[in-house]
């Protein structure tokens, strides 16, 4: 009885740490920066190029991606703080070529599944790709246009980029980043998800430890 009761535990233990084919996704809201900082990584463990530093989700930006903050609450009000009616907080996301880069790469090594979402400002079109290998590599497992959406809405009391909308891309099997093309500034994007495999090491660990701990 004793034996069965073990292997049951260790069972229902191997199903709670071991990745699934749906994760829950891991939102990217861009509060806590600087205004006009590099994200960088800021979401990887280390720093944007102001020194936030946000959580360790394991994903990097190229130098390309920046963080605004709305120009309501700054005294910034250049192309980035031009923003109202964000989903999430009064940060948002754009992109400024680098020199030597036409498009920008998110990269998330450990991997990510059935879908990028972002919420979106746009008074220009970009295209957005799923590639399955790092900085826009291996197979396009998806693509989206993302075309102007009409500014409408009424700042907060500033801002002129103030209609949001939902884009989504689903795939199948893992990938491991996302590229930006587009132009500069006249994109925004707020609320970006990814569905994050875990660390297979991590998972094999804990349910090594979980293991050790039944034998005892």
């Amino acid at each position: 009885m004793h034996r069965t009761a073990s292997l049951v535990l260790a069972a229902a233990l191997a199903a709670s740490v071991l990745p699934s084919a749906a994760n829950a996704a891991t939102t990217f809201s861009f509060e806590g920066f600087q205004d006009t900082e590099m994200i960088l990584n800021a979401y990887a463990g280390g720093t944007g190029s102001m020194g936030s530093a946000i959580n360790n989700s394991g994903v990097f930006f190229d130098p390309g991606f920046f963080a605004g903050n709305d120009s309501d609450i700054t005294s910034n009000v250049g192309f980035w703080g031009d923003t109202a009616n964000e989903p999430d907080g009064m940060g948002s996301m754009y992109f400024a070529t680098p020199p030597g880069a036409p498009f920008g790469t998110i990269t998330a090594p450990a991997g990510f599944n059935n879908q990028w979402s972002s919420f979106y400002s746009a008074k220009v079109a970009c295209q957005i790709d799923v590639w399955s290998g790092p900085n826009g590599s291996g197979a396009n497992l998806g693509s989206l246009t993302i075309n102007p959406n009409a500014q409408t809405n009424a700042g907060d009391p500033n801002g002129t980029f103030t209609t949001w909308k939902l884009a989504t891309i689903p795939f199948s099997g893992i990938a491991q980043s996302v590229t930006y093309f587009g132009p500069d500034f006249d994109v925004r994007f707020d609320h970006m998800d990814f569905g994050l495999v875990p660390a297979p090491g991590a998972a094999s660990l804990a349910l090594l430890g979980g293991l050790a701990a039944l034998r005892r």
